[in-house]
């Protein structure tokens, strides 16, 4: 292995894996707790803003509803944000219990996609798939892979250059069911808040008897996800 690849996979991925140890995931539930603090805030605050509008009164009803929508959509988002925070924490710790059955990776990917298509129009990208695995089964927890299939295209999409194009290829080879996600960054090295997704992506990995490989060049990094097929 070139000594870029193992700088890159020392911070994160399969090889970063090997060498974690106790003080290593203490540092990195400090850094999720952190991160956590930061991002409640924000949904927390709109909530509250928007329930002491409903309290002083005097809206009209058509304003109203849009206040309630406001509210509910945000209470939404901090449940989910909770939800991910717990599983996040307990992946660290070692204790993330998955409800783990038979599913076809192609339709978790798919999900994913569904959900980061906001993120995409947002960040002005584009995304071609090309998905491969559609006959092919791997052992995991439905719902977990395709939070961690979200995750890895949220962490190319945050870092692509305006009008690129992400590509997102499911492959079997060597009889393991690879995910390969890459596209062109405008950022020279990996955010801290990349690093530390995909820290907590690579062990949600090894949960699933899986690797997570991140290739060395910074321009247009890729990401690799392999999971044993059945």
């Amino acid at each position: 292995m070139n000594t870029t690849v193992a700088r890159t996979e020392a911070r994160c991925g399969a090889h970063w894996l090997q060498a974690l140890d106790p003080t290593g995931r203490t540092a990195l539930l400090v850094s999720l707790l952190s991160r956590f603090n930061h991002d409640l805030r924000t949904p927390l605050n709109t909530i509250l803003g928007w329930t002491h509008l409903l309290q002083k009164g005097g809206l009209d009803p058509v304003r109203i509803q849009h206040v309630a929508d406001v509210i509910g959509r945000n209470s939404r988002d901090q449940t989910q944000l909770l939800e991910e925070f717990v599983d996040d924490g307990r992946a660290i710790l070692g204790v993330l219990q998955l409800q783990s059955a038979a599913l076809q990776i192609d339709e978790a990917v798919g999900q994913a996609i569904d959900r980061v298509s906001s993120m995409l129009t947002l960040h002005g990208v584009f995304l071609q798939s090309k998905l491969a695995t559609a006959d092919v089964s791997v052992n995991g927890d439905a719902r977990r892979l395709t939070r961690l299939a979200y995750r890895l295209l949220a962490i190319i999409v945050r870092r692509a250059r305006e009008a690129s194009t992400i590509e997102v290829e499911s492959a079997v080879n060597h009889g393991a069911c690879t995910l390969s996600l890459s596209g062109s960054a405008y950022e020279p090295d990996w955010s801290d808040a990349a690093l530390l997704d995909l820290r907590i992506s690579t062990l949600i990995a090894a949960l699933h008897d899986g690797e997570l490989h991140v290739g060395p060049d910074t321009t247009r990094p890729c990401i690799e996800l392999k999971l044993p097929r059945l």
